[in-house]
C-alpha cells in the first residue's frame, strides 16, 4: 500500500470529486485516480461511489478514513520532527490565508520574521476559504479573518489574535465633486462600489451606536476582488466598504478618506488555525507567539520595519 495513495483517498474524501481535490491541491486529475484505483484493488472493496458529480465514501471508505487521516498526520508529525532537529539549515514553515489578509499584512509580516530569522523561509499560500481549510493538512497554520467554515475547522485548534471593523471610505476628489454624505439616506444616493470579494451578496451591514441597517450598493463598478474594488474607489467611481487595516495606508497618504465615521461594521476577528500537533514544533510556536504578540504593530504600520519589536523572538 503506498502512502501517495492513501494521500489520494484522503484528499479526495475531503474534497467530494477528483477535480475538486485535482484543483485544490494542484495534482492531474489522473494521477488521483490511478491512485484510488489501486488503493481499491489493495483493499478489495470500493471506497466510494458516485452520486452525479460528487464521490460519496461508502462504508468501507467511512471505515478507512480515520485511518488514512491518522497516517497522513503521522507523516506530517515526521517530517516537522526532521524539521525541527535540522538546526543548521533553513527552516520552510508553510501558511495559509486570504487575498486581502496576504498582501496587506501576512506578506509583511512573513517578510520581517525572515530578515530577522536567516534560519526560516516561508511558503505562503493565498488561497479562498474552501480550498484554505481542505489544504489545512498540507499547512503549518492558517490565518483567517471571520467565521471559518465549521465543519473543515472543527478538528483545528483556533487562536484569535486581533479584530478589526470596517468602514465606508471614498477619494477626496471624489468627495470635492459629488459632496460628502452626511447621514445614510444621503448615502444612499451616492454610487457604492459592490465587493463580493468574501463570497457574500456585496450587502453592508453597518451600525452606528443607535441603529444597524443593511446596504446594497449599486453603481457602476461591481467586483468579487477587493484591489479592484478599492482601485475604483480610488479613481472616483464611488464610496466603497472595506477592512479598516484594507485602506489605513490610503488614509495616511491622503489618497482615501473616512466616510460617516460612526458607521461600521460588527466587529470581526482574525484567527489562527492549526493541528494540535504542529504546536510542539518550536519554529512554529515561535512564529505563532510572534502573529499574537505583533499583529497590531503590522495592522497600524504595515510596511515600515523600524515600527516593530520582535520582542525577543528568535527560533529556537
Amino acid at each position: 500500500m503506498q502512502l501517495d495513495d492513501i494521500r489520494a483517498f484522503e484528499r479526495i474524501a475531503s474534497s467530494g470529486s477528483l477535480s475538486d481535490a485535482a484543483r485544490r491541491h494542484g495534482i492531474p486529475k489522473s494521477s488521483l485516480s490511478h491512485g484510488l484505483r489501486r488503493l481499491e484493488s489493495e483493499l478489495g472493496a470500493a471506497l466510494f461511489e458516485r452520486k452525479g458529480s460528487r464521490l460519496i465514501l461508502t462504508d468501507e471508505g467511512h471505515a478507512f478514513l480515520n485511518h488514512a487521516q491518522d497516517v497522513v498526520r503521522a507523516c506530517q508529525r515526521a517530517e516537522d520532527a526532521v524539521r525541527t532537529t535540522r538546526l543548521g539549515s533553513v527552516v520552510k514553515l508553510r501558511i495559509g490565508t486570504t487575498d486581502e489578509l496576504g498582501t496587506n499584512l501576512m506578506a509583511p509580516m512573513c517578510l520581517q520574521y525572515i530578515r530577522r530569522n536567516g534560519d526560516v523561509s516561508f511558503d505562503l499560500a493565498v488561497l479562498n476559504k474552501v480550498d484554505l481549510f481542505h489544504r489545512d493538512a498540507s499547512l503549518d497554520c492558517i490565518i483567517f479573518a471571520g467565521p471559518p467554515p465549521e465543519e473543515e475547522a472543527k478538528n483545528l485548534i483556533h487562536r484569535r489574535i486581533a479584530r478589526y471593523v470596517s468602514g465606508l471610505y471614498a477619494s477626496p476628489t471624489y468627495l470635492r465633486e459629488n459632496g460628502t454624505p452626511a447621514n445614510i439616506d444621503e448615502l444612499r444616493r451616492h454610487p457604492l462600489v459592490e465587493n463580493r470579494a468574501a463570497g457574500g451578496t456585496g450587502a453592508w451591514s453597518i451600525a452606528s451606536e443607535h441603529e444597524r441597517v443593511v446596504i446594497h450598493p449599486s453603481g457602476r463598478t461591481s467586483t468579487n476582488d477587493n484591489w479592484l474594488a478599492k482601485l475604483s474607489v480610488i479613481q472616483g467611481m464611488g464610496i466603497g466598504f472595506f477592512p479598516e487595516w484594507f485602506a489605513i495606508e490610503e488614509v495616511r497618504a491622503g489618497i482615501l478618506v473616512p466616510v460617516l465615521p460612526e458607521w461600521s461594521s460588527d466587529a470581526i476577528s482574525v484567527g489562527i488555525y492549526y493541528h494540535a500537533h504542529r504546536f510542539s514544533n518550536p519554529q512554529i510556536k515561535a512564529f505563532v507567539t510572534f502573529l499574537a504578540t505583533q499583529f497590531h504593530g503590522f495592522y497600524r504600520f504595515p510596511y515600515r520595519e523600524e515600527d516593530f519589536d520582535m520582542g525577543g523572538i528568535k527560533l529556537a
